[in-house]
């Protein structure tokens, strides 16, 4: 049980004490109902993130991802309503109790001492005025966002230059974290992999980028996905960004640019990709050919339909570059895929097996570059979108005996790169560690080449820049 747990004891006691200070029932249950709300939140938000009410929660919490979520989590949900239920009868009670065994002077000060409690630092107040803060950011110009980030030699996309490379394979691992590469029986393809090429094991998740759709941003734009507006569906009205990002990057060096998916509608990933400038390709694509599966597709099907994509653009003279977004290891327990019984022996629980199934696909399908002929010219990249979710669950519980980070791996070369795999990498570098690799050069530029003084520290920088990140993200969006 995380210690972010311990929040609901004095949430316990203002809501008694908060009820008590009301003589009439009515207004005793309305303010227990109320409170009852904020505290199974709380707790929902540290079961599915590990901590607080913050922006990432904020922005779940408009209908689609709702529904999507009742799908996925059908017993938490239902343990919720108990959960809810079950504390408004006791908080009732208590608070009726507390009204008539405790005088008025004893009651303020309890208050006041629980009110104290939960107003440190990242605690459970902070987080929320940092929605506060990434929500009501001031508005801007464009080109005075980029100011007050240092950023006013930005490169707009029309004065993009850039040179063809080689062709690049970006893989973005659903909740597939470090820690699954510790298990031989679970990874033993990516294991090797992470022998035989370049490994950075030094990634943190930072703000902004915690979620599916806020990790392809910040991948694609370099700019954590944190943006200066109230709507719990960011860029819903949004068609395109003036932020640079690696599609506009590519296609003006002469790239076929795809993104293979599941479904586009799975955390409003398609409509985020087509904003950035990708085609998308999911079950969409090809309606009836592949097993019904939850989002739309198996891991095993997103991975063959990218080996199609790549055999059709293989046929013209054009390089290309395709971006690839699994899903079967979603949290709480992944999505079984019954064909994969033929090739992976039983696992003792459900994402175990589901997280072999995906190696082994992978495993596949890097081997096929490989007998092909392909990597002599490709570049990839594969790293996971965000840590898993699900503070309560067997698989975090494993996952959290170690520090637990993200990881990049790429066949591209230390001196391409221009990092050493000992040094600390962020997801807001990944734009630019991706163009390096595949020997893209171009002189467009992106938050982190504005973050080059020895020892930054890009995580807190990003945490002390919520607000402007915010501001930036909101003027470079472009409406319908």
């Amino acid at each position: 049980m995380p210690l972010s747990t311990l929040i609901v004891l004095p949430l316990f006691i203002l809501t008694i004490t908060l009820a008590s200070f009301f003589k009439q029932k009515k207004w005793q249950l309305l303010t227990i109902i109320l409170m009852t709300v904020i505290i199974v939140m709380e707790l929902t938000s540290i079961y599915f993130s590990g901590g607080f009410i913050d922006y990432q929660f904020y922005v779940n919490l408009n209908v689609n991802d709702i529904i999507e979520g009742l799908f996925i989590f059908k017993l938490q949900a239902l343990l919720v309503i108990v959960v809810f239920l079950g504390l408004v009868f006791i908080l009732s009670k208590l608070a009726s109790l507390f009204r008539n065994k405790c005088r008025l002077l004893w009651r303020l000060p309890l208050a006041a001492i629980a009110i104290a409690s939960i107003s440190y630092h990242n605690g459970p107040i902070s987080r929320i005025y940092e929605i506060y803060q990434v929500t009501c950011a001031p508005k801007a110009t464009f080109e005075q966002a980029l100011q007050a980030l240092n950023m006013s030699d930005y490169v707009a996309k029309s004065q993009i230059n850039s040179q063809q490379g080689k062709n690049i394979i970006v893989l973005s691992l659903e909740s597939f974290e470090q820690g699954f590469l510790d298990f031989a029986d679970i990874t033993p393809n990516l294991r090797q992999l992470k022998q035989q090429y370049t490994f950075f094991p030094n990634m943190p998740m930072s703000a902004g980028s915690t979620w599916t759709t806020a990790s392809m941003y910040t991948y694609m734009t370099g700019v954590p996905f944190l943006i200066g507006e109230h709507s719990t569906s960011p860029l819903k009205n949004a068609n395109t960004t003036q932020l640079v990002t690696l599609g506009d990057v590519l296609k003006q060096a002469g790239y076929q640019t795809r993104y293979v998916m599941a479904g586009p509608e799975f955390a409003g990933i398609g409509h985020t990709a087509e904003v950035l400038g990708m085609q998308v390709i999911s079950d969409k694509t090809y309606p009836g050919k592949y097993p019904n599966a939850p989002f739309g597709l198996y891991d095993k099907d997103i991975l063959e339909i990218a080996k199609l994509q790549i055999q059709e653009m293989k046929k013209t003279d054009k390089p290309f570059a395709l971006f690839i977004s699994t899903v079967s290891t979603h949290a709480p327990n992944g999505f079984h895929d019954d064909r994969m019984t033929a090739v992976i022996s039983p696992k003792q629980d459900n994402m175990s097996f589901v997280a072999a199934s995906l190696d082994y696909n992978l495993g596949q399908f890097i081997d096929q570059l490989k007998q092909q002929g392909m990597l002599d010219n490709t570049v990839f990249y594969i790293f996971p979108d965000h840590l898993m979710m699900g503070a309560g669950t067997e698989t975090v519980k494993k996952l959290s005996e170690k520090e637990r980070k993200l990881y990049l791996l790429t066949n591209a070369s230390i001196d391409d790169l221009q990092k050493s795999p000992n040094q600390t990498i962020y997801q807001i570098d990944l734009p630019r560690l991706i163009l390096n690799g595949a020997q893209i050069k171009t002189n467009a530029k992106f938050l982190t080449d504005y973050l080059i003084a020895e020892q930054v520290d890009k995580k807190q920088f990003i945490e002390q820049h919520k607000a402007n990140i915010a501001t930036l993200n909101n003027a470079a969006q472009e409406q319908k």
